[in-house]
């Protein structure tokens, strides 16, 4: 397991060290990606940073992505080759167009990503998002997920997602990679 965060946090931040700590438990092996200048993210960065720290990619590889960090993952995958296979991801506040409030991560976006490909290089595809989201328009969740042919969870409150948004914890996050697993055995 994969775990990437996303614009202006860190691997401490909000819920991730928790689900590390709670998938672990579960006989994981897991990682997450630390990811330079996180405030001030530039595109070519976090793609060499996680190349360095996920230098393997194979069928039990998994990714949890939140906000920018599914951008980068998208991008990360896209650039492997063509013959490879992950396990699955899941993108949390996942989104690939500009953001009204934040023009600063424009250069993150990728008008031409072959969302085919990117779907079919995984068996498992998630995308949660909330309706009260205020920062990702839940419409830029719902186009990524029609777009990677991924199962949407959608929620009506959970905003971004964030610590200050009180997910310090994100149960929803297990249960969903919980049943993806499942049908794995």
């Amino acid at each position: 397991m994969v775990i990437v965060h996303g614009y202006a946090a860190s691997p401490s931040d909000h819920w991730f060290a928790w689900l590390e700590r709670e998938l672990e438990a579960r006989g994981a092996e897991v990682l997450i990606v630390s990811l330079p200048s996180p405030s001030e993210p530039k595109p070519g960065e976090w793609q060499h940073a996680i190349e360095t720290q996920v230098p393997v990619l194979d069928a039990d590889t998994w990714f949890v992505a939140h906000s920018l960090g599914s951008i980068a993952v998208l991008r990360f995958l896209a650039s492997q080759g063509r013959d490879t296979t992950i396990g699955g991801y899941a993108l949390v506040s996942g989104f690939n167009e500009r953001l009204p409030l934040l023009p600063q991560l424009d250069d993150f976006i990728v008008a031409d990503l072959d969302h085919a490909r990117l779907a079919g290089m995984a068996t498992h595809r998630i995308v949660i998002a909330a309706r009260d989201d205020a920062i990702v328009p839940f419409a830029a969740s719902e186009r990524l997920v029609a777009s990677l042919d991924a199962r949407f969870v959608a929620v009506e409150r959970g905003g971004h997602f964030l610590g200050s948004d009180g997910f310090t914890t994100f149960p929803l996050i297990l249960i969903e990679l919980d049943k993806a697993l499942a049908t794995r055995r």
